[in-house]
């Protein structure tokens, strides 16, 4: 009986370990630092009127970072600009699954200065283990900035792109 609890104990210590080995296999391919650009379009809702416009290009760096939970990483992105984002994402195979992150940003509609604040989530795919292809959506509202500081509104776009390189060591 003694054999027996103790060959039933090894043999999960070793499905345990099998399981925790896979998952951190999984993030490996995404762990790293990489340059990357966003860009896409948003819908502004002014008093029930849309307005599309243009994302500034974004560009910066993201590290993709063990924090040692299954298939969970932390993402760190930092603008050109000196904005640093933390947020973090799942890891599926080739799929990586961003939790919502909320910001601010300056949205420039032509006309005037905006600030939105926006919760963006995603998915993306990693190719070649060096390219990261991630599709965003952003949600959120914004506000006017100097005279136009009236004007508020409702924003949404599903069609942001951010594509990231590895930078090589």
């Amino acid at each position: 009986m003694k054999i027996r609890s103790i060959t039933v104990i090894v043999v999960l210590m070793l499905q345990t370990m099998l399981l925790t080995s896979c998952s951190k296999d999984e993030i490996k391919p995404f762990m790293g630092d990489y340059t990357y650009n966003t860009s896409g379009t948003v819908v502004l809702n002014m008093s029930g009127i849309p307005l599309q416009v243009s994302l500034p290009n974004n560009t910066g760096q993201m590290d993709i970072i063990d924090i040692d939970e299954d298939n969970r990483v932390m993402v760190k992105k930092t603008s050109l600009t000196g904005t640093v984002t933390i947020g973090y994402a799942s890891i599926d195979g080739d799929d990586i699954t961003f939790e919502p992150v909320t910001t601010t940003q300056a949205i420039f509609t032509g006309q005037q200065y905006l600030t939105a604040t926006i919760t963006s989530t995603g998915t993306g795919k990693i190719y070649e283990k060096n390219t990261l292809v991630i599709h965003e959506k952003y949600t959120g509202t914004f506000i006017g900035a100097g005279s136009d500081i009236n004007v508020s509104g409702t924003l949404q776009g599903d069609s942001i792109l951010t594509v990231a390189e590895r930078n090589e060591e």
